[in-house]
């Protein structure tokens, strides 16, 4: 077995003074051997720094501070949310129909709010309330034209050339073929769209949708534009319409039937359930960062990672199907990336 020599601490040696106690190691002819006075003594993780934390800790002490403003945010929507089922409440008991301004200038202030969800929660939480950390918020919408994977499926062949009106001679081209597997369509969507950072997906109704990075997509909207070849769409180009997924802004008040009044209360206890269940997820998650970050000031998490490689190691090294346990376990750490390892243990 090879042993690395640098990995042996200097402290596993016995202090000078135990050694000159030792008739062995006292050479008579040469009594002046110490150690060096001027090598540093390694110091212990609780003599380390503070100010120079690892980059995971430092990764984890932003995820925390992105959980802590999310909250924020997700505490004020709902105290806005409360205000607005109050009154659609009173608004639905009253026997005549009470002031309508009020309910229409609640529902305007909680849009407001949800327009700033991004800056708000630090690009941390998506229009669907779900959180993304270590990840960039992605919107997901869909395509006038392209909702139906059938539809796309018996086309037959047509070539779609998508651009930008700021951007025309960036086209992008996606080549169709009739008969197409759902796998391949979304695989040729993703190859010739994945360039301007828009990827295709299925939802769980096995529709067509889309998705792009949130800030990209605020700028690109409004400019998307395709040319077909006839089927899909015409040879002339146009514009593409899209339509946003998620809780974007609450229907606006417009008639006086209760009915309409219901459907919004509807929503609005839909959203505030939502709130509720992130919210308490977010507190657990905080709580068990700032308890691995308490045991994490105390240790030294490069000895810390090899030993619980190590009792892995031995763990997986038990077992009758020792090599191919131990196979499969390095190739599936292989695979995961560092965000998603962070996320993990956040």
């Amino acid at each position: 077995m090879k042993v690395d020599p640098t990995a042996l601490s200097p402290t596993t040696l016995p202090p000078p003074r135990e050694r000159q106690q030792t008739p062995a190691a006292q050479p008579t002819s040469a009594p002046s051997r110490t150690v060096a006075p001027d090598r540093p003594t390694p110091r212990s993780p609780a003599q380390r720094s503070p100010s120079k934390p690892s980059s995971f800790n430092l990764q984890l002490n932003q995820q925390l501070s992105q959980m802590q403003a999310t909250d924020q945010y997700l505490g004020e929507l709902a105290g806005r949310l409360d205000h607005l089922k109050l009154n659609l409440g009173r608004e639905l008991a009253a026997s005549r129909p009470a002031d309508r301004e009020t309910l229409r200038q609640a529902t305007r202030e909680v849009n407001a709010l949800l327009q700033q969800r991004g800056t708000r929660t630090v690009q941390s939480l998506d229009a669907d309330l779900r959180l993304r950390l270590g990840e960039p918020v992605r919107s997901r919408f869909r395509l006038e034209g392209l909702d139906s994977l059938e539809a796309i499926r018996a086309a037959g062949r047509e070539t779609l050339v998508f651009s930008f009106t700021r951007q025309p001679g960036e086209a992008l081209a996606v080549a169709l073929d009739e008969g197409l597997a759902p796998e391949q369509v979304l695989r040729r969507f993703n190859q010739g769209l994945g360039a301007a950072g828009l990827r295709a997906e299925l939802d769980s109704d096995g529709a067509l949708r889309f998705s792009a990075p949130e800030a990209q997509w605020r700028t690109l909207q409004d400019q998307l534009q395709v040319q077909g070849e006839g089927g899909l769409f015409p040879r002339e180009r146009r514009g593409l319409a899209s339509r946003e997924e998620g809780l974007q802004a609450l229907a606006e008040l417009h008639g006086q039937s209760p009915r309409e009044l219901r459907s919004l209360l509807d929503s609005v206890l839909g959203v505030l359930e939502r709130i509720d269940t992130l919210r308490d997820q977010l507190a657990q998650r905080q709580e068990d960062i700032r308890e691995f970050l308490a045991q994490a000031d105390a240790r030294d998490e490069r000895q810390w990672a090899q030993a619980f490689a190590r009792s892995l190691y031995d763990l997986m090294g038990q077992g009758p199907n020792a090599y191919g346990a131990l196979a499969q376990a390095v190739i599936a750490q292989a695979q995961l990336s560092r965000f998603t390892v962070v996320s993990l243990l956040a």
